[in-house]
């Protein structure tokens, strides 16, 4: 069993690193009571998917010596987050919050067939998804150098 948990560990700690630190600024500097919200939320600096995403790559490289389909496929997979993080998801938040906008400018507040506002889905900048991508493969690597030097 501990063999799969060297993989989800790194993944979990990536993930740690970036989310964590949203949640206190967001509890100290806006609403508190918003915690599990932003816990679980996307979007921000750094980009948690990223991280998480790098930390398991990294991982997998450690443990396939940077060789082998299991390695290949997690940087595609790696990739594949990153691409979907930048340009996917930022543009689809762009494009629903000026459909909310227009649906303000269109309806009164008043109007019983206004529509409900569009959930804007939060994409990320390429400086987040980079510093995402640089927090993932510095956790990946302090996880394999630790593991390997204490538990190897």
């Amino acid at each position: 069993m501990y063999q799969y948990l060297n993989y989800f560990i790194p993944l979990f700690l990536g993930w740690f690193f970036c989310q964590v630190p949203k949640v206190i600024y967001t509890c100290i500097r806006q609403k508190p009571d918003h915690f599990f919200e932003v816990l679980v939320s996307s979007g921000g600096m750094p980009s948690t998917h990223t991280a998480s995403t790098m930390a398991l790559v990294t991982r997998i490289a450690f443990a396939e010596q940077f060789k082998g389909p299991l390695f290949a496929l997690a940087v595609v997979f790696a990739c594949v987050t990153m691409y979907d993080a930048f340009n996917v998801r930022l543009a689809c938040g762009r494009v629903t919050e000026r459909m909310n906008s227009v649906i303000d400018k269109v309806y009164a507040d008043s109007d019983p067939d206004k529509p409900e506002k569009l959930k804007v889905v939060n994409g990320h900048t390429f400086a987040e998804v980079a510093v995402g991508f640089c927090i993932g493969v510095a956790v990946g690597t302090i996880y394999s150098l630790v593991e390997a030097h204490f538990l190897g």
